[in-house]
């Protein structure tokens, strides 16, 4: 999965890098900088003993004696004050100049903590929101697996227009189930609590990127006319595989493979066996994420999920939360993970 919101530890994450928020001196005295110099021991001090950063600026060592990772990637975020002195600016920069550093170094895996938002006294709302916007413009030019880790749940504000809306339609639609009338070949294990807890932040609209893809439009083109081949032979059976339905999706709504895979948090390489895999079955959150990354209606949706044998239920939390989105046309499949995260379902991707 390109970007996971995760409640993993630093200390236990198995990456290629972690993440070291620290101050412009590199001092490892405060919270994760501390536990992270700990962790690497005596030959990470010695390192940084003169080693100065511009507050945004990061570098890169390696992890010493840390077990979980091959290099830390060190930067210095910002004091908050009160919003008026580039504090926003540089924390983007933080995550920026750390992915940057990543990316040269040949790093596939890489975990961030929330920058700032501990004894730097950045807004975590606001932090995450910077955190969000800044990885998921790097995901969309970069492949890279990019974990956030979020230890708690005031990094969400729960005080928003979508939050209310959710919470009401959520509310009227679990309230509204008689539970008798439920058959339990269809519902499963699926979650049928009650709302107890706040909904995210929806951080952002979405808005349409351009993409750099990694092929190129005449390698996407000849893919689609294999396709169309295949199709007017006969190849694509009435009762289609949820791989088959999927290309055929694709190629109706005349979209680029690239541009649905990044759309779905998904990785080139995962999609690419899906696609060549004749009897995939995925994961629901995998197929999901799909159909929102092809901007799928309701009924289209549906159509894609029951070839891997699943459906959008009235009675489950996670697939209530996916219908009130594709019904409101929210897309931002980063900002759908953030309310799934909140609420403990599952989030959308690999």
């Amino acid at each position: 999965m390109p970007l996971e919101i995760s409640r993993n530890d630093i200390r236990n994450i198995k990456v290629d890098a972690i993440v070291n928020p620290s101050d412009r001196f590199l001092s490892g005295t405060g919270g994760t900088d501390r536990i992270i110099h700990e962790m690497a021991g005596d030959e990470l001090y010695k390192v940084l003993d003169n080693v100065v950063l511009n507050k945004g600026e990061a570098i890169i060592t390696d992890s010493y004696n840390c077990n979980n990772c091959k290099y830390i990637i060190h930067t210095s975020g910002p004091m908050y004050e009160d919003g008026n002195h580039d504090e926003e600016e540089i924390l983007a920069s933080c995550y920026r100049n750390c992915l940057n550093l990543a990316k040269e170094n040949n790093i596939e895996s890489i975990a961030f903590p929330l920058i700032a938002s501990g004894s730097f006294m950045f807004p975590k709302g606001k932090a995450l929101k910077i955190a969000t916007d800044t990885i998921t413009e790097f995901l969309l030019d970069n492949e890279m697996n990019v974990y956030l880790l979020v230890y708690d749940n005031e990094a969400f504000d729960s005080a928003n227009k979508l939050y209310r809306n959710i919470k009401d339609y959520l509310n009227k639609k679990l309230n509204n189930i008689d539970q008798s009338s439920i058959r339990p070949n269809k519902v499963g294990k699926e979650i049928k609590d009650k709302i107890g807890s706040a909904f995210g932040s929806y951080l952002k609209d979405f808005v349409q990127a351009d993409y750099s893809y990694d092929e190129s439009i005449e390698e996407v083109t000849e893919k689609k006319t294999v396709r169309k081949s295949k199709k007017e032979t006969g190849k694509f059976e009435p009762d289609e595989s949820f791989s088959e339905c999927l290309i055929r999706m694709i190629d109706e709504k005349g979209l680029l493979d690239p541009e649905v895979y990044k759309k779905a948090n998904i990785d080139r390489k995962h999609f690419n066996h899906i696609i060549n895999t004749k009897n995939y079955r995925p994961k629901k959150e995998t197929a999901v994420a799909l159909a929102i990354g092809m901007k799928l209606n309701i009924k289209e949706t549906n159509t894609l999920l029951e070839r891997a044998g699943f459906i959008l239920s009235r009675s489950s939390k996670f697939d209530l939360i996916i219908k009130y989105c594709i019904e409101n046309k929210i897309y931002d499949i980063y900002a759908i993970n953030e309310i799934l995260f909140e609420e403990d379902q599952k989030t959308l991707g690999c």
